[in-house]
């Protein structure tokens, strides 16, 4: 099983307004940056930009179908009558 892991930078407000003003984009474009939702060069900038201004570099990692487990049905007696796994 793999893990599934994403990374995002994170950053104050006040901080990608200052970013958004200096590379001329909107405080969404910024924040779609900083999430690793967009990969062009400017992005690049931007996130470099981010973590000279006091940003943090996040790294996610999912692990919630470790956490997954199977679930048994009992009948009256106690007896496992189905197990569901997901």
């Amino acid at each position: 099983m793999t893990k599934k892991t994403r990374r995002k930078i994170e950053l104050g407000a006040k901080k990608k307004a200052e970013i958004a003003k200096t590379f001329g984009v909107s405080i969404q474009n910024v924040s779609q940056a900083l999430l690793y939702k967009r990969n062009s060069l400017k992005a690049e900038k931007i996130r470099e930009a981010a973590l000279i201004n006091g940003g943090t570099l996040v790294q996610i990692i999912d692990v919630t179908d470790e956490l997954k487990k199977a679930v048994k049905v009992l009948d009256a007696k106690g007896d496992v009558i189905r197990t569901l796994k997901e």
